[in-house]
This record gives structure tokens, sequence and C-alpha cells, in this order.
């Protein structure tokens, strides 16, 4: 860690155990990193004496990510919750800088800018608040916050390390992603030894699905289209496939990763169509295309290996104009 990310990381323990109340926001369609981040902190806080923490999220959180949350003050954004956020002295947002991936709060979180501390660990980002706690070297949001922990002096327990362990293996596919290094399994040997256990929560995080994801999944992969002499494989989720298989918009987590299974497929993609007839792409690469950059010319963003974007309808225009815009990637890394 420089001397910078150093000051930073003091910075922002400072702030955070100088709060008296917080909100903890993060992006829409969270993940175990978004989620268990969220809850971690909101118990981190609490260890450290502020008064009051709540956990914001977009809608309610439900399936098999549902127990991270457990135990921790939770609110659905409102129109109704907005109008007296203004009570909260701090807002934190977690594993994400961008305005576009927190629509629903972003004309609060724009208003409250000097109110804002993000802890993130992606490449783009946006200008979000005066303290930004940021390292993209980072797996995962989750491995940022064991460190802040320390600066904190808040002493991890075993409610906050199942939240943050959960967190790391998801963003490393259970440590099989290039972005594991050294750093993340010192954490993971951390969290274990504060009481994280592997197995359980393996089941909790793997093994605890419905039969309606399963239909959706083998939906999504009988309509896969392949491209580039198989080096680019895209797949369509629709609203009706939705309402015909009784799957939800949050199941669609881990499909994009499928089609990564064939040998010659080098970026695969996953088209959602969402209810107001714009679609959610999300790009996962192996090797070296720098899907950040790719979705990053739709208005997205993320990871060099793991981006998204949001595009205008229909799903299957927008399958086409991805697909060239990753071909048009692969090209320049010849």
């Amino acid at each position: 860690m420089s001397d910078t990310d150093a000051m930073m990381m003091k910075d922002v323990a400072n702030r955070l155990r100088a709060a008296r109340s917080a909100a903890i926001f993060t992006h829409q369609r969270p993940d175990p990193d978004a989620l268990g981040s969220q809850a971690a902190l909101a118990l981190m806080l609490g260890k450290a004496g502020v008064g009051r923490v709540v956990v914001v999220n977009w809608e309610p959180v439900s399936g098999p990510y549902a127990f991270l949350q457990e135990g921790v003050e939770t609110v659905t954004f409102t129109p109704e919750w907005a109008a007296r956020a203004a009570d909260f002295d701090t807002f934190v947002v977690v594993d994400t800088c961008a305005y576009q991936q927190m629509e629903p709060g972003a004309a609060l979180l724009r208003t409250a800018h000097d109110k804002v501390v993000a802890i993130d660990h992606h490449v783009s980002f946006d200008p979000i608040g005066p303290m930004i706690l940021r390292d993209p070297k980072a797996a995962a949001c989750v491995e940022i916050l064991t460190e802040l922990a320390h600066a904190m002096d808040v002493a991890l327990d075993a409610a906050i390390a199942a939240r943050l362990f959960s967190g790391l293996v998801a963003d490393t596919g259970w440590f099989r992603f290039d972005s594991v290094t050294p750093r993340t399994h010192r954490v993971a040997a951390e969290l274990v030894a504060a009481g994280a256990e592997p197995a359980r929560l393996y089941e909790r995080l793997q093994q605890n699905e419905t039969a309606p994801k399963l239909t959706l999944m083998a939906r999504a992969l009988s309509g896969i289209t392949l491209a580039a002499a198989g080096q680019v494989a895209l797949l369509v989720v629709t609203q009706r496939d939705f309402a015909e298989t009784g799957a939800s918009a949050s199941q669609t987590e881990d499909i994009v990763n499928l089609a990564l299974m064939v040998g010659t497929v080098e970026v695969a993609g996953l088209v959602t169509e969402m209810p107001d007839g714009r679609v959610r792409v999300s790009l996962r690469s192996k090797h070296a295309v720098d899907v950040n950059a790719v979705c990053r010319q739709f208005g997205g963003g993320g990871h060099a290996k793991a981006a998204g974007c949001r595009m205008d309808g229909p799903p299957e225009a927008a399958r086409e104009k991805m697909i060239a815009a990753v071909v048009a990637a692969l090209g320049t890394v010849r």
C-alpha cells in the first residue's frame, strides 16, 4: 500500500469512527461482495460506536444471498425514505463509485456529495464524494474492508468474518480468478481464523438455488450465439423467459460464466432484458480483452475482465451491437 493509500485508509477510518449515523449503499443487483460489504461495514460501525447504521437496498434482498444481511438494520430505498435521509450525517457507498449503478438514488447522492464516503475496487469511477478509498488491485471490496477494520481498531468476529469471506470468494470465483494475490489469501486466512466457515458458506452461496434458476440457465444456453470462430459467446435472457420459468432477475447471477466453459471462448456475455425494454449486459473475459473498455463505449464499466453496461433494446439488437464491439476489441489484442 502506498503512502497516499495508507493516508486515505486512515482518513476514512477516522471519518467513519466520528460518524453519528450512517446509511450504507451499494450498486443495483448486488452480489455477495456488495451485500457482504454493506453488512460487514454496518457491524463494524456498530462496534465502533456509531449511533445508528442502516443498510439501504434498492429492492428487498431475497434468495440465497439474503442471509448476508441478517442481523443488520435494512431499509428499501423509496422517495419517501430519501426525503428523510438528510438526518444521516454520513452516506457510505461500497463496491461501486458509479452513479449509473445506483440510478434510483443518484440524485440524492449527488445532493449529499459532501457526506459521501466511498470504498471500492473497480477501475471505473465517478467522483461521488470527497473521500474515496479505492484500490483496483484488491480482488474484492471486502478485501479493503478487512484492512479498514484494522485501521478502525475494530476486532473481527465470526459475524463480520462470514460476510467478508462470502464477498471474497464470490468475487474471486472461490480463488480461481487471476485477480487473486497473496494478499487475498492472507485476508482469507485471517477471516477463517476469525470464525468464517468455508464449507458452510459454500453450501449457502453455491448450493442453495431453486429449480426455476436451472430452467432459466437452460433457456439461456439453448439460444447461445457464437461469433469470431467461437471466441465470443453471448447469451440472452428475456422477460418472457422470466415469466415462463418463474425465475427472478436476481437469478441471472453467474449465468454469464457458463459460456466460458467452451475452450475457444475468450469473451462471454449475458444480455438481460429489463421490464422497461432496455437491456443489461454483463461481460467476462478469459485473457487479454479489456471488457471494461468495451462497456465504457456504452456508458458502463467495471474491471478489465468483468464489466457491464446498459443498452437500448430489443435484446437481439443489443446482442449484435455488443458482439461487434467485442470482436473489434479482439482485433486489437491479436
